[in-house]
């Protein structure tokens, strides 16, 4: 896995884990069905497709399997800009600086 992926696939489960409490995130070369049902599959994809400004279709599921052939996908589509780290959220409403 490249630094490009490795670091796609972690954001890849931050979003799991953050935004869409998939608490059970799979090893890189875990097959993504076994950790994952159907529609938290769906789910993380859209999420992706949103962050890195990406479109998956049909035949991409096909050949992603586990989370490094997903990574692996998002950087070879990806503008590099979209890969970049997002900002840092803005502070909650009451938070102190």
């Amino acid at each position: 896995m490249t630094r490009a992926e490795a670091e796609v696939a972690a954001e890849i489960l931050r979003i799991a884990r953050d935004e869409l409490a998939i608490g059970a995130a799979p090893a890189p070369d875990e097959p993504l069905a076994e950790r994952l049902d159907s529609l938290q599959l769906l789910s993380l994809v859209v999420a992706v497709e949103d962050r890195f400004r990406v479109i998956l279709g049909e035949e991409d599921a096909a050949a992603t399997r586990s989370l490094a052939d997903l990574a692996r996908l998002v950087v070879s589509r990806a503008d590099p800009a979209a890969l970049a780290a997002p900002p840092p959220a803005p502070p909650a409403p009451g938070d102190r600086p």
